[in-house]
């Protein structure tokens, strides 16, 4: 093996064991559209509240979506600080801020889905909107484009969270449940390639003994050593005997 193939290699393998970032960042961006739309929602207006107090004339009042669903701005203050949680976390911890990521867009929702379908409850909109008791609700005037907003960071949520628990079962799959099979044919191949390196290594110190001292000059002896060595037990801890030529050469 020469020098320029033993670089290739190794870059090629760690990009190859590496998962993919893209789609914790696709949900991180997802995280990102929820937060802006659970804000802008709550700085819109989700009804106009009609009443008079039979003193002064007819007025109308606003109800902001911070005071019809009070959660919607810690909730996209909550979003926004998840998005450098879902980009550290590995493993189990990312199932479970995935999980709490689609269930808090889901709880968003039932606000907007009241104001759709029973908007016009004068009693839940003049105790949102803060109106003093001396008034009677004439009739109250919804705003739709409000809550199918907040619909809309609830699609973003709920995406983000089955594409953060989808990275997490691969993560898990990967590492932990890897089967003792899996495991021993790893080994397996990677006993058979450092053989086949060695062979070809000796072959080489045979043909041009000078460029075999260049190349073994350029090596590590303590972290080939190191890593030999971690080969040979974990090859023992699967059942292999790495000093038997059988197991490599007949394969």
């Amino acid at each position: 093996m020469t020098t320029a193939d033993q670089p290739a290699d190794q870059s090629a393998e760690p990009s190859a064991a590496t998962p993919s970032r893209r789609p914790q960042i696709i949900a991180a961006i997802l995280m990102a559209a929820t937060a802006a739309a659970f804000w802008g929602a709550s700085r819109l207006t989700w009804a106009t509240v009609s009443a008079e107090d039979g003193l002064s004339p007819q007025r109308a009042f606003d109800v902001k979506g911070s005071d019809w669903s009070p959660w919607l701005t810690p909730l996209a203050l909550v979003y926004l600080a998840g998005i450098i949680v879902v980009l550290a976390v590995r493993g189990w911890a990312l199932r479970v801020v995935a999980i709490l990521v689609a269930a808090g867009g889901v709880l968003a929702a039932f606000p907007a889905i009241s104001l759709l379908t029973g908007g016009g409850d004068s009693d839940y909109a003049a105790d949102a909107g803060d109106i003093p008791d001396r008034y009677v609700v004439l009739f109250v005037d919804t705003k739709a484009p409000a809550a199918l907003l907040v619909l809309l960071g609830t699609v973003c949520s709920v995406a983000a969270g089955v594409m953060l628990l989808r990275v997490a079962r691969g993560a898990v799959s990967t590492s932990k449940y890897t089967t003792p099979a899996a495991r021993r044919e790893k080994l397996e191949k990677e006993i058979f390639a450092e053989h086949e390196r060695r062979k070809k290594a000796e072959a080489q110190a045979k043909a041009a003994p000078d460029a075999a001292e260049d190349t073994a000059a350029g090596d590590d002896p303590a972290e080939s050593r190191e890593s030999n060595e971690r080969m040979m037990w974990d090859a023992l801890d699967t059942g292999i005997d790495p000093t038997d030529p059988s197991d490599t050469d007949d394969r």
